[in-house]
């Protein structure tokens, strides 16, 4: 879906393609139609005034029963949040009238603005345009102080005999004052002497057509350049250029193409130019021709468990491998996690060996760094044979790609959390230390608690898990040597939220899913992120939130330094009955008394 900005751009392309078509009617026309399909309107009136002080109104929509709406107030017959009135140009051309059945919005009458500046300006270049041959006094005094125009007339000799500031603005002024060679800034410049000469030649007015002009700054800006000859005795005395920039509709049209030939995520070809090459290759015969089709596995549950920012980086990053294994070839997003590539001229063996790469690349990357390990399924198809197109070697390779998805999936069921949980650990040796630590004192309070061997067994996986959803947390944050700030520490707490996620869509993380969301809850409800107090906490949740405490305290973390054992305990006795269950930190601490402070077999390090 195209966002509030691309859309205004398609507006402008639409407004900019309004041009005078010949007569006032074919103008109105166009107006009516484009006022239709952009705004919905379903009345419309146009008054044009000439030179001479006549004016000729143009209605639409209004049946038999016609008014003169530019007489009526507005709050008498109509309602004036339901129609759009403006005057056009200044001096005034003429007036517009729009009407709908619904309110026009501010921004609607934002872009209405722009839509009646642009009729404005298409009716004061017809009107200069009529005028140029015998008004040329007049007009001189005019054109001088046009907006947005480029205006200037030269002699057959190349010698610039008026020009406005606009003119100088696109030109520069060192163009401006060249004798004979003011266009060597147009390009090309070869094509527009030839425009020259057949004009001067003939005296026939030319198309108006789109040159490029390079600025005093340097800059090439796309321009809509008018030529009119300007007669006397018959013969072609000068010729009056107007020039107007077009950049932002180039731009805009630019920006339409590339919307239609790239996917926006990922910068690759979409699916659209893929069906385009395939009935391009088909159309020359090219044979043979390789097709490569990836899928990314697991997508969904990273989308679900992760958010949709962490599937997104997902596809980028199978994007980037795709270009690394396959530089200036073509590679197409042909669906929302499928890719593929079309190898021109290249045969079956080919395109397994490429595709071997590709899978050889993905477990090197998987290895250096990435928190999300990239899951692939690959198929190749090859057509030979001219009568069968690409699009069956798609097929093909489609069909393929499958059962290499099912093949692998019944040898190795994709589990997310546990290969979310691995990568955190090899990327995060810290965030490992602490969990196996955790993990020996959740087992020992646990034990003295007097949980069952069953409790016991979810206890030693919520140590070992309760941490995954750091898993989606920015990487700068998990490797930050400082305390992190205030919107860091909110980044922070979200882990348990996303660890919640994780589990709930891991079979086997599945039991614990709901300890992961609690761990952080306080015994008198001021925790995260429920504000569960007291016995709403799992009793779960209450020990590892003593064991999580207590590790980190005689760890220590970022910012802060390593705690001795007996302030770490009397820092326990302080929170009892606030953060922690005063029942199990009685517990705890007597165990810790027992075995002199300490029951790990080691501090480590953080």
């Amino acid at each position: 879906m195209m966002n509030s900005g691309t859309l205004e751009l398609a507006f402008l392309y639409e407004v900019s393609s309004l041009a005078w078509p010949g007569s006032e009617a074919d103008l109105f026309d166009e107006v009516v139609e484009k006022a239709v399909r952009l705004f919905g309107v379903q009345r419309a009136a146009l008054v044009l005034h000439d030179d001479t002080g006549q004016s000729t109104c143009h209605t639409w929509g209004f049946g038999r029963n016609k008014v003169n709406v530019f007489k009526e107030q507005p709050g008498q017959n109509r309602d004036p949040v339901r129609v759009y009135l403006k005057e056009l140009g200044s001096p005034p051309l003429g007036n517009l009238y729009l009407e709908r059945n619904e309110d026009f919005l501010k921004n609607e009458r934002r872009l209405l603005d722009v839509f009646s500046g642009r009729l404005a300006n298409i009716l004061q270049l017809h009107i200069w345009e009529r005028k140029t041959r015998k008004l040329r006094e007049r007009f001189r005094l005019v054109f001088e102080n046009m907006p947005m125009v480029g205006a200037l007339s030269f002699n057959r000799e190349g010698r610039i005999l008026h020009y406005n500031r606009e003119a100088q603005k696109i030109l520069g002024q060192d163009a401006l004052l060249k004798d004979g060679d003011w266009f060597t800034g147009i390009r090309p410049a070869a094509d527009f002497q030839k425009l020259l000469t057949r004009i001067w030649k003939t005296g026939q007015v030319v198309e108006p057509g789109e040159w490029q002009i390079q600025t005093p700054e340097g800059d090439l800006r796309w321009t809509l350049l008018t030529l009119v000859p300007v007669k006397q005795d018959k013969k072609v005395d000068e010729v009056f250029c107007m020039i107007i920039d077009i950049t932002a509709r180039k731009q805009a049209e630019e920006e339409l193409r590339r919307l239609s030939v790239f996917d926006s995520l990922t910068g690759l070809y979409n699916r659209n130019y893929f069906e385009q090459k395939i009935r391009q290759l088909d159309e020359e015969g090219v044979r043979p021709v390789s097709v490569i089709v990836c899928d990314v596995d697991g997508l969904k549950p990273v989308n679900d468990c992760l958010g949709h920012r962490q599937g997104d980086e997902l596809l980028q990053k199978v994007a980037a491998l795709i270009r690394e294994v396959f530089p200036g070839e073509e590679a197409f997003r042909v669906g929302g996690d499928e890719f593929a590539v079309i190898l021109p001229a290249r045969d079956r063996v080919a395109a397994q060996k490429a595709c071997s790469i590709l899978v050889e690349t993905r477990e090197r990357f998987n290895r250096g760094h990435t928190v999300v390990p990239l899951s692939i399924s690959a198929g190749v198809g090859v057509t030979e044979n001219p009568r069968r197109s690409v699009y069956e070697a798609y097929k093909q390779a489609d069909d393929e790609m499958y059962r290499d998805k099912l093949q692998r999936c019944a040898a190795e069921r994709y589990d997310v959390g546990r290969s979310l949980l691995a990568a955190l650990f090899r990327n995060y040796p810290h965030i490992e230390r602490h969990a196996r630590r955790v993990k020996e004192l959740a087992w020992r309070l646990g034990k003295a608690a007097g949980l069952s061997t069953e409790e016991i067994d979810n206890l030693l996986l919520l140590a070992e898990v309760h941490d995954i959803g750091k898993a989606g947390l920015p990487d700068h944050i998990l490797r930050k040597n400082e305390p992190p700030t205030k919107e860091e520490e909110e980044e922070v707490r979200r882990h348990c939220e996303i660890g919640y996620r994780i589990a709930r869509c891991s079979p086997g993380l599945t039991p614990v899913a709901e300890l992961i969301l609690q761990h952080h809850e306080w015994w008198d409800g001021r925790g995260y992120p429920r504000g569960l107090k007291g016995e709403e906490i799992h009793l779960l949740s209450r020990i590892l939130a003593i064991a999580d405490a207590y590790e980190a305290m005689t760890a220590g973390r970022p910012g802060k330094n390593v705690m001795p054992g007996e302030e770490a305990m009397t820092e326990l006795r302080q929170r009892a009955g606030t953060q922690f269950d005063p029942h199990l930190v009685e517990i705890f601490l007597k165990l810790l008394q027992k075995e002199n402070g300490s029951i790990l077999s080691s501090k480590g390090s953080n």
